[in-house]
């Protein structure tokens, strides 16, 4: 009998047990759901997804663009932080800024306009016109209250004035438009879109270039530009220049490879045929309209077989030669490969 009462004691307490068992390991199942669907929530609320993590990433890499140390003409200059107000002092720098998305302050206006460039449209608005290039108003600069001033050492003369404004940096007059776009990525952290605009412009020349050579074969193409003192030739280093033949491989007649490093050459008009360009481009704008005028009208000119069969090209010498930002000079690439590529 008692081994009875002990074998169903036993049994009975083995069931419990049993049951005890089921009922944590159910309770453990549960939990785990519970644990993982509460990670699920932290995820979405309190920890970053890939999404925005990478965005943080990214604002950390945009803070630890400043300080930056930026060489230039007159030393060295530290941004600590990235300007706010920027008065830049050439339209080429208004160009550029435009051409990664971003808009100075003030900037000045060529010499003779009451605006910015026609070929910029509506994208200058609320910048506020500060003299001209070769004047400056320094009252108006100083009224802008910049935390930077960008120029050249074309206005050398006005440095010592204007960096007692606010810190200003000065950029060679000449040098390429890449490497002063890449001043400007600095000074306005865009680097990725000055990247942008550089290998498109590389990509454009790329295939332009090998149409071109298609087309032309061995013809020559000149630079000209009809003036009070002659007709300047330009040659590769002269800017223009620098864009026709190198960037877009056209080739130069002999005249215009003795052009040596100070880019240009005076000539007279009776000396014309002697570049014997199988094409030309002509500059010319409002301030030597009537020496181009004369060129056009003189029988040398018109004797010239480029003339007559139509292959010399008028162009605007103030959008060919006075801006070099990446948004002009894209536009002088256009309009030289539209005249070449043309029917003639």
């Amino acid at each position: 009998m008692n081994r009875e009462m002990k074998g169903r004691a036993s049994e009975s307490w083995r069931n419990a047990a049993y049951k005890s068992r089921l009922g944590i390991g159910l309770l453990l199942v549960l939990i785990l759901i519970l644990t993982g669907c509460g990670a699920g929530t932290g995820t979405d609320n309190s920890q970053p997804s890939a999404a925005v993590a990478k965005t943080t990433a990214q604002t950390d890499t945009n803070t630890e663009a400043f300080p930056v140390t930026l060489k230039h003409m007159k030393g060295e200059l530290v941004l600590n932080e990235k300007p706010k107000k920027i008065a830049v002092l050439d339209v080429k720098f208004l160009d550029q800024m435009l051409a990664v998305g971003e808009k100075p302050a003030g900037s000045v206006i060529a010499g003779g306009n009451t605006g910015f460039p026609e070929y910029l449209g509506d994208q200058p608005n609320g910048v506020q016109i500060l003299g001209t290039r070769d004047e400056p108003n320094l009252e108006a600069i100083a009224s802008l209250e910049p935390d930077l001033i960008i120029m050249t050492d074309f206005q050398d003369k006005q440095y010592e004035n204007v960096s007692k404004i606010a810190p200003t940096l000065v950029l060679d007059f000449y040098e390429d438009w890449r490497d002063t776009l890449s001043t400007i990525a600095k000074v306005t952290d865009k680097p990725a879109e000055a990247e942008k605009v550089r290998q498109a412009y590389e990509d454009k020349v790329s295939g332009l270039k090998a149409k071109l050579a298609e087309k032309l074969g061995d013809e020559t193409v000149a630079l000209i530009r009809p003036r009070k003192e002659g007709i300047r030739i330009h040659g590769i280093e002269h800017r223009t220049g620098e864009i026709l033949y190198r960037d877009l491989g056209l080739n130069m007649p002999p005249m215009v490879q003795k052009v040596g490093e100070e880019g240009s050459l005076e000539i007279s008009m009776e000396e014309v045929p002697s570049i014997d360009a199988d094409r030309y481009f002509v500059l010319s704008d409002e301030l030597f309209a009537t020496e181009a005028e004369a060129m056009a009208n003189n029988p040398v000119w018109k004797s010239l077989d480029a003339v007559k069969n139509n292959r010399a090209y008028d162009v605007n010498s103030t959008l060919w030669i006075a801006y070099y930002g990446p948004l002009a000079i894209n536009l002088i690439v256009d309009q030289a490969a539209e005249a070449l590529l043309g029917l003639n």
